[in-house]
């Protein structure tokens, strides 16, 4: 008999989920806050059942799966972590595949497993498409036979860690930086429009990232930070101004230039004269 999966939340994470659960033949259940208000109920149950899936009350959803995927926004997990555990049983596994810290995740686990169920720490990496099943990363005791159940329904599922929180912590970590470029590619075009200057500094970003030796880019600015720190500071003090003076609100050159002007303030090129090796 093939595993039943619940949905909690049928946005755009819970409809792809449900149409490849389905697709790969297994049961699925949805249940979204939208089920509940009669100005919604009816689109959204036409939404779900375009995904291949069944609208069900929340109840219900506990009731039949083995499975739990709380895919809702980080600012409800907490609040469906308390409802469910009130009705979630031993054989049941409950997945918490939102946005949240390493502390939430735990906080979270400790709710579930309290009511008898397993608890999954679950993330998602990169972007979600209608296509194809995202990076899922799991963790927690449960997370290794999970990921094995998942990728039998055609969902992109690997097991990370038996601890719960260094998935979240992986993913809060890595979306400094894919979050933080997305930031400075906007902030950088924007800036190169208004200075007549977009499809200039276009190429040669795409010269960079594209064509270039980016394991070797990127090892320089490291190997070079504690001894440039002090100049860095300066230029992007000057870009900051230059940024101005064409009405763009310079957020992150001013950002950077204070992370220079600590690494200069804490001494790192006195205490390394030298660029290290690695």
């Amino acid at each position: 008999m093939p595993h039943g999966f619940g949905i909690v939340g049928h946005g755009v994470v819970g409809s792809i989920f449900s149409r490849l659960l389905r697709n790969h033949g297994a049961r699925v259940l949805s249940y979204d806050c939208l089920l509940d208000r009669p100005e919604a109920a009816s689109s959204m149950q036409k939404k779900i059942k375009d995904d291949g899936s069944k609208a069900c009350s929340l109840a219900e959803v506990l009731e039949a799966s083995d499975y739990v995927l709380s895919v809702v926004t980080p600012q409800s997990c907490r609040e469906i972590a308390d409802c469910v555990s009130r009705s979630l049983h031993g054989h049941q596994v409950f997945v918490d595949l939102t946005s949240t810290s390493p502390a939430v995740k735990r906080m979270i686990g400790v709710i579930v497993t309290s009511s008898g169920a397993e608890f999954v720490e679950g993330v998602i990496l990169g972007a979600v498409n209608s296509l194809t099943s995202p990076i899922i990363l799991l963790g927690g005791p449960a997370g290794d036979s999970a990921a094995l159940v998942f990728q039998q329904y055609g969902l992109a599922a690997r097991f990370y860690s038996p601890e719960i929180g260094r998935a979240s912590a992986f993913k809060m970590l890595r979306s400094i930086f894919s979050k933080g470029i997305e930031a400075v590619l906007v902030e950088t075009l924007v800036a190169a429009r208004r200075a007549g200057l977009l499809d200039e500094i276009w190429e040669e970003i795409r010269t960079t990232l594209c064509t270039g030796d980016v394991e070797g880019t990127l090892q320089t600015w490291i190997r070079s930070h504690a001894r440039s720190a002090q100049r860095r500071c300066h230029e992007m003090q000057q870009v900051s101004h230059f940024l101005e003076e064409i009405g763009i609100e310079a957020v992150l050159p001013r950002a950077s230039g204070q992370v220079f002007a600590r690494s200069f303030e804490l001494g790192i090129s006195d205490a390394l004269p030298q660029e290290p090796e690695s």
